[in-house]
């Protein structure tokens, strides 16, 4: 099995399951680096699990961080390149994030579902990455939130197009344009997640979940490719919806930046807290 720096990777064969995570090293967000190490790993499962040998019917993404699935956003690195007007760089950073997510909503072009195990909260990009999967697995003390709007931004990379053809248009405005924090329970309500089980629970309830699934697999996966082919989603919708976004960026003013500046020094707040609880259960 294949290592990578910033994802861990286990293959359960008797239950056709891969299982990747964000390692818990530094910021548990999307970094430069971590997104394009995830265009190597998705090459590599492609090519991987081609293989007969080798079954596949899940693939689930989860994250090594307690009490974090993914912060979303780097926002010193856009604070950095909206300073120095840096479009070219927020561009290939917002492409990543695009190439990312739609290898996620494709099943990395494999005929396998997609399941995001969310067992932290999952904030900006962190949440647009869970809608990506076919289904999510949370926890019911776990928070979701697209904050992009406190400083005069809106959700670049893949938020509109997933939100609003899994919810009504109400539901999908009030979600981005509140800015406020949902809890599981209430993303259950509106359809947005599938399966709610407790806390500490989740990865046993996986698996419960997904023997489930293996049941009627024929069904479950054909009924997920005929959704998406009543509402197809392509590559070329992100990539302009994030274009987008890099063109808002270089239009917010000073106040916006002290506005994300602030957000910054809260996650790396919380981002300290994480890595502190993560080295304490290791010892």
């Amino acid at each position: 099995m294949r290592q990578f720096t910033c994802i861990s990777v286990t293959y359960f064969k008797e239950q056709e399951l891969l299982l990747w995570k964000i390692k818990d090293t530094g910021m548990p967000n999307f970094c430069l680096r971590g997104l394009q190490e995830f265009q190597e790993f998705s090459l590599w499962v492609k090519d991987y699990f081609s293989h007969p040998d080798r079954p596949l019917k899940f693939i689930v993404s989860a994250s090594e961080h307690q009490g974090v699935y993914n912060m979303g956003g780097d926002l010193p690195f856009f604070i950095e390149n909206i300073k120095n007007n840096a479009v070219e760089n927020l561009k290939i950073y917002a492409h990543l994030c695009v190439e990312a997510i739609y290898a996620m909503y494709t099943s990395f072009d494999l005929p396998v579902l997609t399941i995001a195990l969310v067992e932290g909260n999952a904030y900006g990009g962190g949440f647009e990455c869970a809608l990506a999967h076919d289904f999510i697995v949370a926890e019911d003390n776990v928070q979701f939130g697209l904050p992009e709007n406190k400083f005069n931004l809106f959700p670049g990379m893949g938020a509109y197009s997933l939100l609003y053809r899994k919810v009504s248009t109400a539901d999908a405005d009030m979600i981005i344009r509140s800015g406020k924090v949902y809890k599981t329970m209430y993303l259950e309500s509106l359809g947005l997640i599938e399966h709610v089980v407790e806390k500490n629970s989740g990865t046993k309830a996986l698996h419960r979940f997904t023997k489930k699934l293996s049941e009627q697999f024929n069904f479950e996966y054909h009924h997920v490719q005929c959704k998406k082919m009543i509402h197809p989603l392509s590559k070329k919708e992100l990539l302009a919806i994030t274009d987008l976004w890099v063109e808002a960026c270089m239009k917010i003013g000073k106040f916006d930046l002290r506005k994300m500046e602030i957000l910054v020094h809260a996650q790396s707040r919380k981002g300290k807290l994480v890595l502190s609880r993560s080295s304490s259960n290791t010892i």
